[in-house]
């Protein structure tokens, strides 16, 4: 019997982040450069062309999403 994982559980983003989203490639521009990164709206990967890799480190949105790093999931 398979268990449902929410958010908050433990291992939950590594799962979520572990493997590409469904319909990824539905999105994918010719530009793709294989860059995926966690969007700070919607917490789930994304596929990212070479220039928004550049402004989501640069631009702060990559900055929002440390307190995922601190986070504890039980709080």
């Amino acid at each position: 019997m398979s268990q449902l994982l929410l958010p908050g559980d433990p291992g939950f983003y590594e799962t979520l982040h572990g493997s590409l989203p469904p319909g990824w490639r539905n999105g994918v521009d010719s530009d793709f450069g294989g860059y995926f990164a966690v969007k700070a709206d919607s917490l789930l990967l994304e596929p990212l062309s070479p220039e928004e890799v550049a402004d989501y480190m640069e631009g702060g949105e990559y900055d929002e999403l440390e307190w995922l790093e601190d986070a504890d999931p039980t709080d």
